[in-house]
């Protein structure tokens, strides 16, 4: 089935298409162009925002597995309910606002950016729809129900909050050669601008918690007997050391990945 899609009035894909505007200008290093698009996600998608709400009513319906044939439909049921009792006027104004920033900031090529999972989002958006036709929403709605209920991943709309398993797939292919933790730390923080920062705080404690292991395994490395290298790298264990009494910000992200990027360079050799 042709889905007729306006991917530019879908909330989801608005999301997606500025997280992958988000990764580039982090792997291009464009430091002004990521700390704008950061800005215009957590504006647009912030907590109370409409677009956030209809936002998390895609991610119970994308995230959503291995359920009974009737819980999947009364779930998507459910589903639709909320999104109707959205104010769809107000919806439709928000999109507006954000595309006109995107367009007028970083340009209309963000909207070309490719998303692989765009069909699923579509499908979604089209059970949202009014203008699909009968017939069409049915078709769609049994598909959703019986990616709900499949425990094959072929078969799957499932992703990872949203963006992140078929996001990394295309990422890991697009841009191999950052390392993998590297890019679990990107994606978990742009997660992080919609979800109250609740993925990105267990990832990183886990991370950092890994990179204290590896640190303190390397202690008698041949590349740590220069004593100025001793005292940075005694520097880094308290810096990282310090993080559990800290906020997350953007300053702490880009720590982490340098010193997952020292951390590897040592393993290395």
């Amino acid at each position: 089935m042709r889905l007729k899609h306006n991917k530019k009035r879908n909330t989801a894909f608005l999301f997606e298409t500025l997280t992958r505007e988000y990764i580039r200008a982090v792997v291009k290093k464009n430091t002004a162009r990521q700390t704008l698009v950061k800005r215009i996600i957590k504006e647009h998608f912030s907590k109370d925002s409409v677009l956030h709400k209809e936002l998390g009513i895609y991610r119970e319906v994308l995230e959503t597995e291995r359920l009974s044939r009737e819980e999947a439909e009364k779930m998507l049921q459910e589903a639709k309910v909320r999104h109707g009792n959205l104010d769809g006027q107000q919806i439709f104004k928000s999109q507006n606002k954000l595309i006109k920033e995107v367009n007028y900031t970083l340009t209309s090529s963000v909207f070309g950016n490719f998303v692989p999972n765009y069909k699923n989002l579509a499908t979604v958006h089209a059970i949202f729809n009014d203008k699909t036709s009968i017939k069409e929403k049915m078709l769609l709605e049994q598909k959703i129900v019986d990616s709900l209920i499949s425990e094959t991943d072929e078969d799957k709309i499932h992703i990872d909050n949203l963006t992140y398993k078929t996001f990394v797939e295309s990422f890991n292919k697009k841009y191999s050669d950052l390392p993998e933790n590297q890019k679990q730390l990107l994606t978990n923080y742009i997660a992080s601008f919609s979800d109250n920062s609740l993925g990105l705080k267990v990832y990183m404690s886990e991370q950092v918690a890994e990179l204290k292991e590896k640190l303190c395994n390397l202690n008698g490395d041949k590349n740590l007997q220069n004593e100025e290298l001793k005292q940075k790298y005694d520097q880094i264990l308290d810096k990282l050391e310090a993080y559990k009494n800290k906020e997350i910000d953007d300053i702490m992200v880009e720590e982490v990945l340098k010193v997952q990027e020292l951390v590897r360079e040592l393993e290395n050799g």
